[in-house]
């Protein structure tokens, strides 16, 4: 038997001790892929329904990945650690995105489907939802659903509107497949206030974002390092190169102007996707001293070695909500330097494990590199300990799935019968 058998029996014993047995729940993770020009390691989508199906696995319930994408199969859509399915993205199309799902696709969702199903969609601002969710509607069959950000483009962190024309569509159309979702999953305060400017009568249940598996791992250890880098200080970025997202411009733009005002550090970004040519050509504009490095993709072992030589995680995002790439940094002792939209800054300021940056501008990146600069060794170590105290406080998914595996159920039997954080 493997290990994650064996906490799938063991929680369940724990669980099912002193009352009646409860059938495991049959949990259908259904990701609408888009991750166009990055390899799906990249995709942090897929990566968050993985990770949630796994603890669900590891917690005894039966959990299950549907990844619908366009094109072939690729290496590396289904996971050997969780069961799964790819699935053709096909159906009618209007300009280039389905809005409804082929027959064939549909039935291969909800084949064997029982009273404990329940769907959990993961996307947003996507036409076929509306044909999907009405299906699941018909069959009586439960779904929740996670934005994973996809409408801060449209709405400012005030829930005001920033683009008409989206914003209209999620209003009149997206509505009701939020307003008939178990629950809509949002992954901090602000993103709850833009899911109700769209649907004010969604049920929106706020859970963070998370960076390891205490029922799968155990407790995470702390880092081995206990002060800066000879070379402090070292900054660094891992992620998608997407340029506008992610404030990759405001972030090369922002370091240029801190080492022409005398800043000493080096700069290292790591990431996919084909804007990396656009970045190196910024990066040897501005800067062509070699200060900047903008390589390739880096997975597993070969990321944590990048990661083990920074002195510091910097993300100048404009629309991210609670990237876990930064609580992954984190647990690595790197203290964080991030701006408002990751929603990421309360918890560093109320931990103190980083700094911010004040505004999305080049300014506002120079001078937070120079506040870290200025950073002596004990109080970069004592920043370190706080980052991955951090993490390790808010980054465990195993709570957040089981959080998540109560609200699967009806309403009336959710803790406190009334839907907790949803209002």
């Amino acid at each position: 038997m493997n290990d994650l058998a064996s906490l799938r029996l063991r929680d369940n014993a724990v669980a099912q001790a002193g009352r009646e047995p409860t059938p495991p729940l049959d949990i259908r993770h259904v990701i609408i892929g888009h991750c166009k020009g990055h390899p799906l390691q990249a995709n942090g989508v897929y990566k968050v329904a993985r990770q949630l199906a796994r603890e669900q696995l590891g917690a005894g319930e039966n959990a299950k990945l549907f990844y619908l994408r366009n094109g072939p199969p690729e290496p590396g859509d289904q996971p050997i650690d969780v069961p799964s399915q790819v699935l053709p993205l096909s159906g009618v199309k209007l300009r280039g995105h389905a809005v409804t799902l082929a027959p064939k696709v549909m039935a291969a969702l909800l084949s064997g489907t029982t009273p404990n199903t329940i769907f959990h969609i993961h996307g947003g601002r996507e036409p076929v939802l509306l044909h999907l969710t009405a299906v699941l509607r018909k069959h009586h069959v439960p779904y929740a659903l996670t934005v994973h950000g996809r409408y801060s483009h449209i709405f400012d962190r005030q829930a005001r509107t920033t683009r008409r024309v989206p914003a209209l569509y999620l209003r009149l159309i997206e509505r009701h497949v939020l307003q008939h979702a178990r629950f809509v999953h949002a992954v901090c305060p602000q993103e709850r206030e833009i899911i109700k400017a769209v649907a004010p009568g969604a049920q929106v249940q706020i859970i963070g974002n998370a960076a390891y598996s205490s029922r799968l791992d155990g407790a995470p250890a702390s880092p081995r390092r206990t002060g800066p880098s000879a070379q402090f200080p070292r900054f660094g970025f891992c992620g998608r190169y997407e340029v506008e997202h992610k404030g990759l411009d405001l972030l090369i733009e922002g370091f240029a102007e801190y080492r022409k005002a005398g800043g000493k550090g080096t700069l290292e970004l790591i990431g996919t996707g084909p804007a990396r040519q656009a970045l190196l050509a910024l990066a040897e504009r501005l800067q062509p001293d070699g200060s900047i490095i903008v390589r390739g993709p880096a997975f597993g072992a070969e990321k944590e070695r990048a990661l083990s030589t920074w002195d510091f995680f910097v993300m100048p995002s404009r629309f991210d909500v609670m990237p876990t790439a930064g609580l992954e940094a984190a647990l690595f002792g790197l203290p964080l330097i991030v701006s408002l939209p990751t929603n990421l800054q309360d918890e560093v300021n109320r931990f103190g494990g980083g700094l911010p940056i004040s505004a999305l501008s080049p300014a506002a990146v120079a001078r937070a590199l120079f506040q870290a600069e200025r950073l002596g060794a004990e109080e970069w170590a004592r920043m370190s300990h706080a980052a991955f105290q951090m993490a390790a406080s808010i980054g465990d998914w195993s709570a957040a799935s089981d959080r998540l595996r109560d609200l699967y159920r009806p309403r009336d039997a959710w803790p406190g019968a009334g839907g907790q954080g949803s209002r």
